[in-house]
């Protein structure tokens, strides 16, 4: 058994080829593992334990394996926080923090009634918690394994303000009680060629069918529960902005707005009841 530093930063090396990341990941798992940034850095000598070992064995024998960094370092970072995924959970994509922002803009009160809808490993709700701790969100799954991921982020952050809850979308919730409905629901085409880079993460929470299913399910519900004046915000695929535009439109929804992401793709829409 190798336990020096310098095997393994050849290692990546050889690999980078194929995995043109694995040298940078490597780096990104030892600081995790405690290793000093000057050590990382430099790639100096370093004398691995046997738990480290066994910790980057592990990691190099997922990595090659297609696992995303993520699920292999239990942790991935949205709006500044660390929270826990594994395979029973989408891995949080940046353009999601659009959303929170969005809605940590309405300026709030802490009388409102937040809704999210599929929320997967609680990210959104837990994060517009923390950066305003008078709001209050109760946030469903359909996936009790999903939850069960949310209830260990809500106890890592200590997140009090947000309830988790088993239902498909809003079957839960009241006629005209809600005051804002938030989703980042599945939105991929069971037969959408991308899936095959996606094959780690959970297909409940990818594919809908036709793409648009859960689109028109969540927006039927919501324009059910939320209040007169009440608004809804779902996240989609850059090319599904018009469709969902459509939905909410044919719904009864008004005043829809498209909004861009990062790199100035149609990524969400919002609309008021």
């Amino acid at each position: 058994m190798n336990s020096s530093l310098n095997y393994y930063f050849a290692l990546a090396r050889s690999k980078e080829s194929k995995h043109q990341n694995i040298l940078r990941d490597l780096k990104h798992l030892l600081k995790s593992l405690g290793v000093s940034e000057a050590i990382v850095s430099l790639e100096d000598q370093y004398d691995l334990s046997a738990e480290e070992i066994l910790k980057i064995n592990t990691f190099f024998s997922s990595y090659l394996a297609g696992i995303p960094l993520d699920y292999i370092l239990n942790e991935s970072e949205f709006m500044g926080h660390k929270f826990f995924v594994d395979s029973r959970v989408l891995i949080p994509r940046p353009e999601t923090e659009l959303i929170v922002e969005w809605v940590l803009d309405l300026s709030l009160n802490k009388n409102s009634k937040i809704f999210e809808a599929g929320t997967g490993s609680g990210c959104i709700a837990i994060s517009i918690c923390l950066k305003d701790k008078d709001l209050k969100i109760l946030a469903t799954d359909l996936s009790d394994s999903a939850l069960e991921v949310a209830q260990i982020n809500k106890e890592l952050h200590n997140a009090r303000n947000v309830t988790f809850m088993q239902s498909s979308w809003l079957t839960c919730s009241l006629k005209s009680s809600l005051d804002l409905v938030i989703s980042n629901p599945p939105y991929i085409k069971p037969n959408d060629p991308h899936l095959k880079n996606l094959n780690h993460e959970p297909l409940i929470a990818l594919t809908s069918e036709n793409g648009s299913q859960s689109f028109f399910q969540i927006a039927s519900q919501a324009i059910y529960s939320l209040k007169l004046g009440g608004k809804i915000i779902l996240e989609h695929g850059y090319s599904q902005a018009e469709e969902v535009s459509n939905i909410l439109k044919d719904i009864g929804f008004k005043n829809i707005v498209t909004c861009k992401d990062f790199q100035g793709l149609d990524r969400y829409t919002y609309a008021n009841k």
